[in-house]
Order: structure tokens, then C-alpha cells, then sequence
């Protein structure tokens, strides 16, 4: 078996897993946002890897996702039927906020004079009722390439019914604008509801640019030092793709970084026998949460960003701007925490890059609860006289000494996390007791216990090796391509069988994976019925087992209402709207060998951190040393992170050698 590797870019570090049958090694270099490209090539210049013993090169990339954030995609020409320019425009009368007397519809990634109507109708039955002028393209298409617009969305009434006139205008566009990406919607989120679909198509388009230059920059890069193997992009499903089908469907990575987290935490629930976890990945830059329940990761068909709808499967995430770098200010009287960020460069104040504004890190610092012993990325001295510095320059602010807003800073933290966290539990009738918390990034192992605290749970697991973690989640995954179907039926008869629009679904599959038949008696399908009650609005997604929607089917939709609202009426109708499959291949199962913890320290010294504004002096020991029951307070260092654990909590290594963390009294006592 060949060396699989995995790369993650996160807002300070780049992280890479490299497993081959010598065992795992990982590499942790600080990120070049300059170039991101660079990043990548330093990880993997810095474990030595051969590219051309590579199987596997698997990358989660935020390209997409920044780009969105901070709004710097290319400029974007819509085409859509005449008497629909509005509609992306005008967008849905709801507000989030009915009581919120400031507030503001989101903004569109495209502006009114960027949007061409073209000649054309589809009936909702998919009936032509107006032929495709080929005039009217064509004057669209010059006024495009006088516009000098970098990328074309094209969405079309109905086109997800039929995409005839879809693929009619693409083959006009790509004589008269050979250079220009040009996105259908039919490809992108063939379904129901123009508003959404097209706000869709007009996001991929969006950030495809720059997903597209970044891509094929990052697969010469490694192809001119050796790599032969396909080089794939994980999708914001948890599954991954080849990185060309990436570049043209790039809304899919949008959530590329930060699942491989998901997918990892969901491996070690496995390894550790413990089904029902909160994963929490805390690095420079932000924090992100998502659960895994009864061994299986949270799903949307339906996600927002910024307001604006995106119509793609994706793991269930809240992600805030609270990470280690972090900027720790005054804001109208009040103390705050991010969501602005020190990045990498020039990062914390404590990192010595010229940092001056107190972070999260500094906090740490300050503390001792990141002691002078650590030295991130394996090479990174911590400086505790300019975090001091940094943060006394806010402290004055409230008469506080440095180490005392250090302290109230950090509750603060918590205090927002833990809201984040919340959100998925709390507000869908959930408790968290009834999760361990996984623990993983550079900085989660720093705060999980504090956090565990404030939402009463009992467990934290550290993973191994987890401030590269994401990336090896990575390598627990596999490739996965999804397609959609809006089919709309009422459940009235006993027996719907839906073998035939599964089936249409499954080749659409398999042809758009470009996989052999060989190929496909290997692969896994996985079907999801997006059900509601008659007359509603929203769906539930509904595993279905086989091809048959029988009485049990219905039985686990009234159930899963139940349990997401908190009730649900038996006795109402249903309607199926949509069909969802996915077409699943396994990774080949890597060549094992064990994985390595060890920073080539091998310490256990003694020194001051603060808790609860008293200074003790704790045991401070490398993750390779623990041996037994560990008693907090204590402090565990490791290459990529560092584990604190308070007072009333002790830490043992549990399976697979990750290390798990209770309160004392609990059930591992």
C-alpha cells in the first residue's frame, strides 16, 4: 500500500498527514495567505515526502469560502428568462429578525445592470412553450464581453424540470465566449425554487475564478514535483472529489476545510464507543462546531451564508470568528473577543512577528496555560513579555492588571462558544450532557474543558495528534458524488415505488464520476426523501433503505418531525418533493503503522498557570510520558496543541490513544 497524504489550510497554520507503512507523520507550518499555494508546498516540503509514492492526495481548501467571505470573487454576468431579472434580486420577503428595525436584505454578489434576459420558456411540466431566441443570446453575449466579465451564471425558469434551453445558450456562449466560465443551474442545483437555485448558481459563479486558478495552480505544483495520482478536493458533504470537477462545481467546497474535522470526530466516536459527540475545532482563526449522532454526521440539503441561500449538501456547521488569534478589545464600555482576527501575519503578540493587539493566545500566555515549554509548529518560542505588553494595553482600559483581563477575556470566549454550540443543540431540544465533546485544532484542546464546564458536560476526548486533525479526518472519508431530483408525490397509497427515478438518479451518478462498471458493483448508494407534511414549506431529509416508500418510511418521518419540533400529527398527508442520492467509493484503506504523538521532547517539569485568579504550580508533561491517571491541574504538550486540565478533572489515554478527560466523580473514575 502506497503513502496517503492530506493537506489542510487553516487561517494561521497548514497542516499535513502523511500516512505510509513506516506509520503517520504530521507537519505543521505557518499559512502563506499571500499564496496559498506555498503553504501546501512548505507542509509537504517539510516531512520529505516523495510525491511520486503517493496514492492518495487529498486538500481542504477555504479558496471558496474566503473568497465569498471577503467578497473579492470575479465579476458576474447572469442570464435568466425574460421577465425574471428581479428575482434574484427581490430574493424572499421573510426577515430573519422581525423586530430588528435596522435591518438590511443581504447583499447580492451581482448587480442589476449584470443581469441579461434572454427569449425562452419551460413550462413547470417541463412543456416548451417559447423557443430559445438565438438572437437574444447573442446580443447578451456581446454585451457580456464588452462588460469584461470574469464568469457567466445562467439560470433559466424551470431548467431544473428540463435543461434544454440551459444547454442551448452554453453552446451559443462558448462560440461567442470561449474564455469565460460559464455555470448552468441545472448542473449546479438542478431543483425547485428559482430564487434559491439561482442565488446558487450565482455563488459557484462567484468564487469560481479564483477556485479554479488556485486548483489547477496547486495540481501543476505538485505534478512538477512528482505527484502522478489524482489530486481531490473535499466537499462540504464530508466526501471528496478530483480536483477539476472541484473547479467547476465550486459552490461544493465552500465548507471543503473545515469537515474533515467532522468526518475524523465521527472515526474516533467509533474507536472510542461513543456515538453522540459535539466536534469543536478551535484554531487561529475561528471556531467551528458541528455533532455527530448515533455514529452519523448532521446533514442540510440547505445552508445560508451572509443570508444568501445555498442549495448544496453540506455537513451541519456553526462557525464563529473565535480562534487563537483572536483580537481581544474594548467596544462601547464592553469587552470583546474576534471576530477579528491577528492571522499569521503578524499573528498574536506573544508569537515575536511584530503583533501588538492582545489575542486569545496572548490570553493563554499570559496565564501560563500556554507554557513556555510549547513551541508551536515545533519551532515557535513563545514570548510571555509582549503578550503581557499587548494585553496591558487593553487592561487599563477597565483597571484590570493583564493577567486579570487575560482570565475575563477568556470567559468571554467561552461564553460565545458555548452559545455556538447551542445553536445546534439547545434550540433543537437537545441537551449537552448528553455529548462528549471531541477536541481538536491547534487551540481546541486548550478551552475544551472550560467549555465542557459551562455546558455541564461530563467527557472530553482529545484525538490523536489533534492539532492536525481535520487533515486526518480527511483520510477517513471517501469520494462521493450527489445528485438531485425534485419529484413531487403524495405518500396517499400504501406503496410508492420509486425504483425508476432512483435509478435515472444512480447513472446520472456513476456518468457524472466517470466510473467503470467494475466500479460501480462496488459502490455504495445512499438515498434521501426530502418529505413535509401537506401544505408546509420546509422538508425533513428521510433516509430511505430500498426503492419502496412504505408505511415504516412514513412511520420515520412522523418520528423524525417528532424529535426535530417536538411534535408531529400521524394522521396528516405527505408529500415527497425531492430525491437525493448519493454514489459512494471508499479510499483505499491506508497502510496503518502507528501513529506518532511525540515531539521529540520527552519533559515533565513544574510551572505556574493561573486559575480562578490563583496562581498554582501544576505538572507540565508531553503527550508520550502520560502513563496511568493524570489529576488536574495539570498541562499535556504535543507538536500541534497543548491539553490543559483544570482542577477537579483528570485525563487517562483511552483507546487508539486518544486521550480522554472527566470531571472527577465521573463515570471513568
Amino acid at each position: 500500500m502506497g503513502t496517503r497524504i492530506a493537506v489542510d489550510i487553516g487561517g494561521t497554520f497548514t497542516d499535513l498527514v502523511m500516512e505510509s507503512e513506516s506509520g503517520t507523520e504530521v507537519s505543521k507550518v505557518l499559512s502563506t495567505p499571500e499564496d496559498l499555494v506555498e503553504g501546501v508546498l512548505d507542509a509537504v516540503e517539510h516531512t520529505g515526502a516523495d510525491l511520486a509514492d503517493v496514492d492518495l492526495f487529498i486538500h481542504g481548501t477555504t479558496v471558496g469560502l474566503n473568497t465569498f467571505l471577503e467578497r473579492s470573487g470575479g465579476r458576474v454576468a447572469l442570464i435568466t428568462t425574460r421577465g425574471y431579472r428581479d428575482a434574484y434580486l427581490i430574493g424572499r420577503g421573510h426577515r430573519p429578525d422581525m423586530y430588528d428595525l435596522k435591518y438590511r436584505k443581504p447583499a447580492p454578489l451581482t448587480e442589476r445592470d449584470s443581469i441579461f434576459e434572454v427569449d425562452e420558456r419551460i413550462s413547470a411540466s417541463g412543456e416548451e412553450l417559447t423557443p430559445l431566441d438565438t438572437n437574444s443570446v447573442e446580443v447578451v453575449a456581446k454585451a457580456i464581453a464588452e462588460g469584461e466579465y470574469e464568469a457567466v451564471a445562467v439560470s433559466l425558469i424551470h431548467s431544473y424540470v428540463d435543461p434544454l434551453h440551459e444547454l442551448e445558450v452554453k453552446e451559443l456562449l462558448k462560440e461567442l465566449l470561449p474564455d469565460i466560465p460559464i455555470i448552468m443551474s441545472h448542473d449546479v442545483a438542478p431543483e425547485w425554487r428559482e430564487y434559491e437555485r439561482t442565488s446558487t448558481t450565482v455563488t459557484s459563479v462567484y468564487i469560481t475564478p479564483k477556485v479554479r486558478y488556485y486548483l489547477r495552480r496547486l495540481a501543476t505544483a505538485l505534478s512538477d514535483r512528482g505527484l502522478t495520482a489524482e489530486l481531490h478536493i473535499t466537499q462540504s458533504n464530508g466526501g471528496a472529489m478530483i480536483a477539476d470537477s472541484a473547479a467547476d462545481r465550486a459552490v461544493l467546497t465552500l465548507y471543503s476545510g473545515p469537515v474533515g474535522g467532522v468526518i475524523g470526530g465521527r472515526e474516533v466516536g467509533r474507536q472510542t464507543d461513543q456515538p453522540d459527540l459535539i466536534c469543536i475545532d478551535m484554531g487561529g482563526t475561528s471556531f467551528d462546531v458541528s455533532i455527530v449522532r448515533g455514529g452519523e454526521v448532521g446533514m442540510q440539503s440547505e445552508f445560508e451564508l451572509q443570508g444568501l441561500p445555498i442549495l448544496a449538501p453540506a455537513v451541519e456547521l456553526v462557525s464563529i470568528g473565535a480562534g487563537g488569534g483572536s483580537i481581544i478589545h474594548e467596544k462601547h464600555g464592553g469587552l470583546r473577543v474576534g471576530p477579528e482576527s491577528a492571522g499569521s501575519s503578524p499573528g498574536p503578540a506573544s508569537y515575536g512577528r511584530g503583533g501588538t493587539q492582545p489575542t486569545v493566545s496572548d490570553a493563554n500566555v499570559m496565564l501560563g496555560r500556554l507554557p513556555r515549554a510549547q513551541k508551536l509548529a515545533g519551532a515557535l518560542e513563545l514570548d510571555r513579555e509582549a503578550a503581557e505588553e499587548a494585553l496591558a494595553s487593553v487592561a487599563e482600559t477597565f483597571d484590570l492588571t493583564a493577567a486579570e483581563l487575560a482570565e475575563q477575556a477568556l470567559d468571554v470566549t467561552h461564553f460565545v462558544m458555548a452559545e455556538a454550540i447551542r445553536e445546534l443543540t439547545v434550540e433543537r431540544g437537545l441537551h449537552p450532557k448528553d455529548f462528549a465533546i471531541v477536541a481538536f485544532g491547534g487551540a481546541g484542546p486548550l478551552h475544551a474543558a472550560f467549555l465542557a464546564e459551562e455546558l455541564e458536560v461530563e467527557r472530553v476526548i482529545i484525538p490523536s495528534d489533534p492539532g492536525v486533525f481535520s487533515a486526518w479526518g480527511m483520510l477517513q472519508g471517501d469520494v462521493r458524488h450527489a445528485a438531485v431530483s425534485t419529484f413531487y408525490r403524495r405518500l396517499d397509497q400504501p406503496y410508492l415505488d420509486l425504483h425508476e427515478p432512483i435509478s435515472r438518479l444512480k447513472d446520472r451518478v456513476c456518468r457524472e464520476m466517470k466510473v467503470d462498471e467494475a466500479t460501480r458493483a462496488e459502490m455504495r448508494f445512499e438515498a434521501i426523501i426530502e418529505l413535509r407534511y401537506v401544505g408546509q414549506e420546509y422538508t425533513l431529509r428521510v433516509p430511505l433503505p430500498g426503492t419502496v416508500a412504505d408505511d415504516e418510511f412514513k412511520a420515520s418521518f412522523h418520528s423524525s418531525y417528532e424529535e426535530r419540533y417536538g411534535h408531529c400529527n400521524p394522521e396528516a398527508p405527505i408529500e415527497m418533493v425531492a430525491i437525493r442520492l448519493t454514489g459512494i467509493v471508499e479510499f483505499e484503506g491506508g497502510p496503518g503503522g502507528s501513529r506518532s504523538t511525540g515531539n521529540g521532547l520527552s519533559l515533565e517539569v513544574r510551572e505556574e498557570v493561573v486559575f480562578d485568579g490563583q496562581a498554582v504550580e501544576v505538572p507540565v508533561v508531553t503527550r508520550n510520558r502520560l502513563a496511568g491517571r493524570l489529576a488536574g491541574p495539570a498541562i499535556v504538550l504535543e507538536p500541534s496543541t497543548t491539553t490543559v486540565v483544570p482542577p477537579g478533572w483528570k485525563l487517562w489515554v483511552g483507546a487508539e490513544g486518544h486521550l480522554v478527560m472527566e470531571r472527577a466523580g465521573g463515570s471513568g473514575s
